[in-house]
């Protein structure tokens, strides 16, 4: 019997998390994205990723049941290629010893997640889809532009002069303009990972991520989520690769602990800041490039405010080294293994 899949439902290459910590404070940019240190709580990254992957066979399962789904970038139509979610759990907690603590609770996370829902909630149409766009101009407009997933690995080289767009459209990019860099000359990139995509009765589609919180509170996560950058590039995104069809974002929220609460919001639009969206990344990516060129690491900007370096989780991990420098660096920021 062929090998089953196990899916990668890991972070996309160039995706929004990374400009979104450099726009919060270029300087933890800097410690986890140029330096190399882990800053994040592993056992909250850990159960994230164990519970996506879970989800994603489930999903994927669910779609080829249904007719065919879009797993990563390949069409399946046989669900016996997909490892059973649990098996799947089971199979990347195996991968790395230090996450076998939480398969068990993690599988009682989605037991109960399948209680409350047993059936797929709609179409599924694609599950851990990735999505590569570039700043340009296509159909008389700059922004940001789907690419054909066949032209993705020209967006990373500075001889490109024009890309296919998702639908066939010509799309000019517009690429980093900074002498000296590395990146000097070619498109500027975002990439984003569909946890899912489905489509309801009405034929509306909707693109979904999933979210296992200690508590879920859907008022206080849709308003944070909507505000969010990576949200507003699914939705830039969405619009272009389902154009007649898109409908926004939903939440699927699921509580890791008793009462086990699920709830499925949707995100609403923010409009004024999904018109300029693509300024935001320009002025972004070419001031972070100008930080890579002008001086070390450890002496990049620093946010130095109250709410930001202590915000509702407490005081910012990386308090000590903005204070202290190297000096500070501790054991466990070296284990950067996710």
């Amino acid at each position: 019997m062929t090998e089953q899949i196990l899916i990668d439902a890991g972070r996309s290459l160039r995706g929004w998390s990374r400009i979104g910590q450099y726009l919060k404070c270029p300087q933890l940019f800097a410690y986890t994205n140029r330096i190399g240190l882990s800053l994040i709580p592993t056992g909250a990254l850990q159960r994230g990723s164990l519970g996506h992957v879970i989800q994603a066979h489930q999903h994927a399962i669910w779609g080829c049941q249904q007719g065919g789904v879009w797993v990563d970038d390949v069409w399946h139509e046989d669900a016996s290629v997909f490892l059973s979610p649990e098996e799947a759990g089971a199979t990347w907690c195996s991968q790395n010893r230090e996450r076998e603590q939480y398969l068990e609770p993690m599988i009682q996370v989605f037991r109960r997640y399948m209680a409350k829902h047993p059936e797929p909630p709609g179409r599924i149409l694609a599950v851990e889809y990735p999505i590569t766009a570039v700043l340009g101009r296509s159909r008389g407009t700059w922004g940001l532009w789907v690419v054909d997933p066949t032209e993705v690995p020209r967006c990373t080289r500075s001889t490109t002069q024009t890309l296919r767009g998702f639908h066939g459209n010509v799309i000019t990019p517009t690429p980093l303009n900074s002498p000296g860099h590395l990146d000097h000359g070619k498109p500027i990139m975002m990439t984003r990972r569909l946890d899912m995509a489905i489509q309801d009765r009405a034929k509306r589609v909707w693109i979904w991520d999933h979210k296992h919180q200690a508590m879920v509170q859907p008022n206080k996560s849709v308003g944070a989520y909507a505000i969010d950058g990576g949200f507003a590039a699914f939705r830039i995104m969405g619009k272009q690769v389902w154009p007649d069809e898109f409908a926004g974002l939903t939440l699927n929220l699921i509580q890791t602990r008793d009462p086990w609460r699920v709830a499925r919001p949707t995100v609403p639009p923010t409009p004024h800041r999904d018109g300029h969206f693509a300024e935001i990344l320009w002025r972004a990516e070419h001031g972070l490039a100008q930080l890579d060129m002008e001086t070390t690491h450890w002496k990049w900007p620093k946010a130095m405010h109250e709410t930001t370096c202590y915000g509702r989780y407490g005081a910012c991990p990386a308090t000590k080294l903005c204070s202290f420098g190297e000096s500070a660096v501790e054991d466990e920021m070296l284990n950067h293994e996710i």
